[in-house]
């Protein structure tokens, strides 16, 4: 079984460094090289979830962000569009994000409904997580979904993200690699003194319904 388990670890060195390459694609603002990036990265990830589960890190606490985001980082600010997010997908496609007017969409898979799903963020909830996110995260500090939503449950009325919001907007960010999630340890910014250019051209970067 010695062959196995080291076959087991390259397929998880694999994953991880495909994981390592997108968030650094997506750091240095290289945004043109995810679309190719992200389908090689899910493809690895699919096979590391196949064959080294079990090594694979527990899924997150809440059941709105799925195991099935993995891998953390696979950010597709693709170009893969409204012909890719239209045709029939396989819940190991998603999850998936674009723009529809002032929205953001995610297309989710939820494992209870076996079956996708879909949340809308308006780009003022997008930008209030984002904020949030950067004051928790600024300097490298490792942040919980906890801390987010705490700093945002003193908005009011329209002011209001609701959690289901802030989960999509932070699991948009982990797609699209500018934030990395540390199993139930925790989430870092990938690059604190960049994050705010860069979720603008990820926002402009998103396919368009």
């Amino acid at each position: 079984m010695d062959g196995v388990r080291r076959l087991k670890k390259l397929i998880a060195d694999l994953d991880g460094a495909a994981r390592s390459e997108i968030a650094l694609a997506a750091g240095e603002g290289r945004f043109d090289e995810l679309p190719q990036l992200t389908p090689m990265a899910k493809e690895i990830a699919g096979l590391a979830a196949r064959w080294t589960s079990e090594a694979s890190p527990t899924p997150e606490e809440p059941a709105r962000i799925e195991a099935t985001e993995a891998p953390a980082v696979s950010a597709a600010l693709a170009g893969e569009a409204a012909p890719r997010v239209s045709a029939k997908l396989k819940k190991t496609d998603y999850p998936q994000f674009l723009r529809e007017k002032r929205d953001l969409v995610k297309l989710g898979w939820s494992p209870r409904e076996k079956g996708p799903y879909e949340h809308r963020v308006p780009k003022a909830g997008v930008d209030a997580v984002a904020s949030a996110v950067a004051a928790k995260g600024k300097a490298g500090h490792r942040f919980t979904m906890d801390e987010i939503l705490k700093a945002l449950a003193t908005g009011k009325g329209d002011e209001l993200v609701p959690s289901y919001q802030t989960y999509a907007v932070v699991s948009w960010l982990k797609w699209a690699g500018m934030v990395l999630q540390h199993g139930r340890q925790g989430y870092t910014v990938v690059r604190p003194q960049t994050f705010a250019s860069s979720i603008e051209t990820a926002w402009q970067s998103l396919p368009q319904r």
